[in-house]
Parts: structure tokens; sequence; C-alpha cells
């Protein structure tokens, strides 16, 4: 069972992992900005908080106004422990609302790590940087289009203390599927920008690749947990990685007021 010390803990890798380009810091609350693309580079992280809980109110437009001055809505990042306790009463009483469905942060221990068989039918290839080719794939198959996927080329050059790798799965030379892998310096392996060209679904491309990148990488720099994040409404990856063993370990959600409303 997760505590709030752990909840905590992940949502500091998690901002390691994922750094934004810029960042605000409020009375503890931590505000991340980064062109609007995503929304884990572009909303507070509500950990702790310092302040008079009677100007809490001041510091929520204070937090309005860092936002608007990026040309950005103002997105809260609620997991299930987070400070001030009233926090998410005053945001929808000033006009928040939910953006998009809960997500489940998934974790497993290594140890307890079902390997599968990986399908040999394709070529897996581990690199270290965001190649062109993985943006260009991302933008073609992903919700996020080839203008996004600059802002992300840039976010992950700057994933310089967590180690970060990128495996491609290849069929006669083209990419047909693509994975990432960011290891915190603690042992915690974040997956994340899993995806399969949808013509080559049902081939075991994506637990080929899981699997891959953690035997071939992961283990042998130190790898002692894995965890990702997976939205409710996404039951064919809820699916897979219960299947694989994981368990949640938390969940969130965001509340945004919109720009200018």
């Amino acid at each position: 069972m997760f505590e709030k010390d752990d909840i905590m803990f992940l949502q500091e890798i998690l901002m390691n992992s994922w750094p934004a380009h810029h960042y605000y810091f409020l009375h503890g609350w931590v505000l991340r900005f980064t062109d609007g693309v995503t929304s884990r580079a572009n909303s507070v992280f509500p950990l702790h908080y310092t302040g008079n809980l009677n100007e809490l109110d001041k510091d929520i437009t204070l937090t309005e106004k860092a936002y608007q001055s990026f040309n950005l809505s103002t997105i809260f990042t609620i997991p299930e422990f987070f400070e001030p306790s009233n926090l998410p009463d005053k945001l929808l009483k000033n006009g928040y609302q939910q953006l998009g469905c809960i997500t489940h942060t998934l974790i497993l221990s290594i140890q307890n790590l079902r390997n599968e068989v990986v399908n040999e039918d394709f070529t897996y290839l581990i690199i270290s940087d965001r190649r062109k080719e993985i943006s260009s794939f991302l933008g073609k198959y992903s919700k996020r289009d080839q203008g996004s996927q600059k802002i992300l080329d840039a976010l992950t050059k700057r994933i310089i203390i967590p180690q970060k790798r990128f495996i491609i799965a290849q069929y006669e030379q083209k990419v047909i599927g693509t994975l990432m892998g960011i290891l915190d310096p603690h042992g915690f392996l974040y997956i994340v920008d899993v995806l399969v060209d949808p013509d080559f679904n049902r081939r075991k491309i994506a637990t080929s690749m899981f699997f891959k990148l953690i035997n071939d990488w992961a283990i042998p720099n130190g790898a002692k947990n894995i965890w990702l994040q997976v939205e409710i409404e996404n039951a064919k990856a809820m699916n897979l990685y219960t299947k694989l063993g994981f368990e949640k370990a938390y969940s969130y959600y965001y509340l945004e007021k919109q720009l200018y409303t």
C-alpha cells in the first residue's frame, strides 16, 4: 500500500523524469511550463503547501496569472495526497473543471516481473537519443502533431540526471513501434511513449520492446522497479500491464481553468 510519502516521492521522480521548460515555486507548489505540450509538463504539482490557508485564494490567483503569462490554461495535478487538503474544493468553486479521465500510476518490482517471449520477427534497436524517425512516427500515429513532437524533442534533451533510452521496433527498415524508458538514480524505471503502428497490432510488439529494454538495458543499469501511467479508459493497456503483474500505486486527475474564462 502506497502512503503519502511514497506518492510524493514518485511525483518528485516524475518531475525529474519529465522536465519542464520553466519552473516557478510558490509556497511549496511547483508550477511547470512547457509550451502547453502534455499536462504533466504544464501543471501545478501541489506536493506541499507552506502558505497561509487564509490566503489560499490569493495563491490560486497568482498561479493563474503565472500561467496566463505563458498564454496557458491553469492546470493542477491532483494525486491522492496533496496540500492543502481543501485545494480541490477551492478550485472547483473558482471555476475549475476536471480535464480528461482519472489516470492510474502502476508499479512493479523487477523481482516480480513476469517475462514473456520476445517476437523475433522484428528488429529492435536501443538508442540514447530521440531520433527524427521517432518524432515522425509519434507525430503520425499519436494524438500529438509534429509541432508538439519538436517540443517533446527538446524536453527529452533536458533529461540529464536520470538515464534515458529509446527502443525502436522495425520491419523491413521501417519504424513500426517505439517506447521510451527513463531510469531514475534510485532505480525507478519510468516507461512512456509506448506506441505501435496499427497495421502491426496483435503481434506482441509493445511487450517485446518492453522486455528488450528492461532486460538488455534497464536491469544491467540498476533498475529495481518499473512504473508507468495509464488512463483508466484505456482498457487494452490496463489489461496488458495487469497481466504483466503491475499494481496500482496511486491515481491522479487534472483540474483545469481554461484561459480567460
